[in-house]
């Protein structure tokens, strides 16, 4: 039954990309509600299944079991264009919501991953919809600021340093 069911996630998930694989770039507001599932099935099944989850490399952050940890995800209009994106992460304490997903609705693509982190290199959710990430660059680790550009699918780096500072955001668990 479980693989059934997973196969199902699967395939449904793959459906959601067609339109943008074809050429179709119509937009679907309610585009996560499939990924949210994969993500639902995944932490029931401690992510037993993870290698049948196309185009999500699950963090070692969102597996880890721990009472103090909220896993869960948010919704929010990064770019003000009426579509939601996806943004996968956790709360452990500390004084900002630990993103490890980003999932957006891609105009030739579809429902698709544009920024990962975990371990140790996180996004984080900022005033005015900007995002922070934390890259290792040589032997360091450097923050980025940037914004989400639906229309062309991309995030440019904008000049936060000083002027945006990580959040902490309820999330909904899966």
């Amino acid at each position: 039954m479980k693989r059934i069911l997973v196969a199902i996630l699967t395939i449904a998930m793959l459906v959601t990309t067609l339109p943008g694989l074809t050429g179709c770039k119509r937009k679907n507001k309610d585009w996560y509600n499939v990924t949210l599932d994969v993500y639902r099935e995944g932490m029931k099944t401690n992510w037993a299944n993870e290698d049948q989850y196309t185009g999500l490399n699950i963090s070692d952050d969102l597996k880890t079991k721990d009472p103090n940890k909220q896993i869960g995800y948010l919704l929010v209009d990064l770019d003000k264009d009426g579509v939601d994106e996806l943004l996968v992460g956790f709360n452990d304490g500390s004084t900002a919501t630990k993103f490890t997903d980003v999932l957006v609705w891609h105009s030739d693509l579809g429902a698709y991953k544009l920024l990962g982190g975990g371990n140790g290199y996180y996004i984080y959710l900022c005033a005015s919809n900007v995002l922070a990430m934390d890259s290792w660059y040589g032997s360091q680790t450097k923050r980025q600021f940037m914004t989400w550009d639906s229309k062309t699918n991309s995030f440019p780096v904008i000049d936060g340093e000083g002027k945006y500072l990580p959040m902490k955001w309820d999330l909904t668990e899966f």
